[in-house]
């Protein structure tokens, strides 16, 4: 089987996640995909983020990629990660059939016209690929197949470091997410302000794409790390605490818990907002704390704080099921069987 797939760019953290990875495994079950990445895309990393040149880009897109859109017919399936331009329905019905449309955000709320464009373009899909039940729920008024795979991660990757942190380093809390995603730490800026307040000794790591914003917070012990692949995972391995901060918005309850994942595959205790898949993975037991108030998240980063061993045994139990349950082998599994049911075996 050959399939065509379609991302959003080379280092964008669906493509990464949805379906790059899973491309040496799924090829083990003799489904090769080839993925295309239009050339414009260099142009949509984190260091372009112009408002004209990015509306500019909106426009160039589909043409970049209507080559890869008639190559798909040498294919027998194509596998779309997020709209071809962001909120807009267009060359998507005319890739090769069927056609997988994988979804791991809310693409209907963002801009105007967006959830009437995910409707029409739902409906020429196949199977919509979803990320989890908000997700799956939204589209399943306009697909008559939808299915729910949860993002993975790659366990050998995102895992615990070869040599232990130092046990006097400063005692880190850190948040990992793409500029986006930066409001979501409203949630919890007075909690680490208080909790920053109550122990000196605390610093908090930012890695992304764009700096945040925490007026609040004392800026000397807030550090912003410009996101890489390598930078993030040793960001992630070297905390104490790993945060996934959501509001209680359609965003928000679309997330699909990657972040929990990430600090779980690398045995980092994690306090998260219990929505969306976070909620689910919580269900698991023992692997994470959940805060929704500001004395939630308090309390949360205390017990962490004060009993470092119970920290770890946390740590140890999320980073279990992320290989249980969510470690890249076994979504591949899953998605190899979805492709085969729906186009045949290869």
């Amino acid at each position: 089987m050959k399939i065509a797939a379609y991302g959003c760019g080379q280092n964008y953290t669906s493509a990464r996640f949805r379906v790059r990875q899973f491309i040496g495994d799924l090829a083990t079950y003799d489904i090769h995909v080839h993925e295309y990445i239009a050339p414009i895309y260099k142009h949509l990393e984190p260091k372009s983020h112009n408002p004209v040149w990015l509306a500019a880009i909106k426009v160039a897109r589909p043409i970049a990629l209507m080559p890869s859109v008639i190559a798909s017919h040498r294919y027998d399936a194509s596998w779309i990660q997020k709209e071809m331009i962001w909120g807009r329905d267009t060359l998507e019905r005319f890739t090769q059939g069927p056609r997988f449309f994988d979804v791991d955000d809310a693409l209907w709320v963002p801009r105007e016209g967006s959830a009437y464009h995910m409707a029409r373009l739902a409906r020429h899909m196949d199977v919509i690929i979803a990320g989890n039940e908000a997700i799956a729920n939204w589209f399943s008024q306009f697909a008559n197949d939808v299915r729910i795979v949860p993002t993975a991660i790659d366990c050998s990757l995102f895992c615990p470091p070869a040599v232990p942190a130092p046990a006097d380093r400063p005692f880190t809390i850190v948040w990992t997410g793409q500029k986006v995603t930066l409001y979501h730490l409203v949630v919890v800026e007075e909690a680490l302000r208080i909790f920053m307040e109550r122990h000196p000794d605390v610093q908090f790591h930012a890695v992304s794409d764009a700096g945040p914003v925490l007026k609040s917070l004392p800026a000397e012990r807030v550090t912003w790390v410009p996101w890489s692949p390598a930078v993030e995972v040793t960001a992630i391995q070297n905390a104490h605490i790993g945060i996934m901060p959501l509001v209680d918005d359609e965003n928000g309850r679309a997330k699909c818990a990657f972040k929990m994942l990430q600090y779980m595959g690398c045995a980092v205790p994690s306090v998260v907002t219990p929505i969306g898949f976070n909620k689910d993975i919580l269900k698991t037991g023992g692997v994470g704390l959940a805060a929704t108030t500001t004395d939630e998240w308090v309390d949360a980063f205390e017990s962490l704080y004060a009993d470092r061993e119970a920290a770890a045994d946390l740590g140890r139990r999320g980073r279990q099921v992320a290989l249980d349950h969510f470690d890249r082998p076994i979504m591949a599994k899953q998605l190899a069987e979805l492709f085969i049911d729906v186009v045949g075996v290869p």
